[in-house]
């Protein structure tokens, strides 16, 4: 029964975070050129929705601690799963107009960073420590997983017509957010206090460590942020690529999404969770650089692959890291304050973006500003204390 419950358990995590971010965001990006060559909105408009969806994720974190005390985590988790499921249903009404389709895209972004910010911390203190890195793994593959079904499905299914991709999207959202209802209860509790652990960083080095982590976390929403908004349009509308490709790009970039946080899991628990970040962060600058190198489509295809594999990779290995630096009690906390951090930069970086993009009618420079946002990542992990000052977990 416990194999089945823990089963279950991964499985609500995985669900939350496909909802959330796989679909609840990612699924935009496959459809924001479709919305302009139909004549829904124009290139800003659009580009304004993204930005709506960055602004909602900021405004979760202040959610939960406003209402974490009143509300229990379970019932924030059905109600943000709710949010991005019907966010889907009630943008196939073009008719409803700008202000209509902003307030549901910032509802998703609201429901996405409560799915972001409790998942894992939900889920990981019920695993035992020396597999939570690959369980965390298996919980944001849901965003690759999320960002693969749309990238293939969007292209087909806006063939028969636009609607038929948003209500598609919604209810692949509604289904998980029903078959995951009561699992949230059950995670709801006290976990197991043989997988209860301390922190294991020094009292004199855990602000430095947490600061360091804090700021390339941060850091690393400019580095996705390209990609992530803009990444399709940019292959069909600057490149002239067809949608076909740019749908198959953008499934490449969840399939990598979905292995990314996989591997990453298992290296982190094998090599360590520090010397991953290293590597995860500087891949991941290298896939931003490609396109400022070559334009040829089985490169960006590459790019959009690499980029996949180390945007939720990175998140997996944050969070376990976090948790292994201020312990199971403090990491919902912790956890909290890196998503604000990454979603404030986020919601910046993304108008700041938007208002570039109208000075300088291409994306190549916001590549190059999201390189160097990464290359900054590399070098603040590399600035967390070594490993000699932290206490093993023998000694604790």
């Amino acid at each position: 029964m416990k194999s089945f419950y823990r089963s279950n358990f991964w499985f609500a995590g995985l669900a939350a975070t496909f909802t959330g971010n796989g679909i609840g965001r990612f699924a935009y990006i496959t459809l924001m050129p479709v919305l302009i060559q139909a004549n829904w909105f124009s290139q800003e408009e659009a580009a304004q929705f993204g930005v709506a969806a960055l602004l909602g994720y900021l405004l979760g974190p202040f959610l939960i601690r406003r209402f974490g005390s009143q509300v229990n985590r379970a019932t924030l988790m059905r109600i943000a799963m709710l949010c991005c499921s019907s966010s889907y249903f009630a943008c196939a009404f073009p008719q409803m107009g700008f202000g209509w389709f902003y307030s549901w895209r910032f509802l998703s972004g609201v429901g996405g960073a409560i799915l972001m910010i409790l998942a894992a911390p939900m889920v990981l203190p019920h695993v035992r420590q020396d597999r939570r890195s690959r369980v965390a793994g298996v919980i944001f593959s849901g965003i690759g997983l999320g960002a693969a079904l749309s990238g293939l499905l969007i292209p087909v299914l806006v063939q028969i017509h636009i609607k038929v991709a948003w209500v598609a999207m919604g209810l692949a959202c509604a289904g998980l957010t029903l078959m995951t209802w009561k699992t949230w209860a059950e995670l709801d509790v006290a976990p197991n206090p043989s997988t209860v652990t301390p922190p294991v960083m020094k009292s004199h080095s855990l602000n430095r460590g947490i600061g360091c982590l804090l700021i390339a976390y941060a850091l690393n929403a400019v580095g996705f942020l390209p990609h992530t908004l803009f990444w399709v349009d940019f292959l069909v509308r600057d490149l002239g690529f067809s949608l076909a490709s740019g749908g198959l790009s953008w499934a490449l970039f969840g399939i990598g999404a979905a292995v990314g946080p996989l591997l990453t899991g298992v290296m982190g628990d094998r090599l360590g969770v520090r010397r991953c970040l290293v590597l995860g962060f500087g891949l991941k600058a290298l896939g931003v650089m490609i396109p400022l190198l070559t334009q040829k489509l089985w490169m960006l295809h590459g790019s959009a692959f690499l980029v996949g594999m180390f945007t939720p990779g990175i998140v997996t290995l944050v969070s376990t890291y976090c948790l292994q630096l201020v312990g199971t009690q403090e990491h919902h906390r912790a956890w909290g304050a890196m998503t604000f951090s990454f979603a404030l930069t986020q919601a910046i970086a993304g108008m700041g973006m938007a208002i570039l993009l109208r000075q300088v009618s291409s994306y190549l420079p916001l590549y190059a500003i999201s390189a160097i946002a990464l290359v900054i990542s590399t070098v603040c992990i590399l600035c967390i204390p070594q490993p000699s000052s932290i206490r093993s977990p023998e000694s604790i």
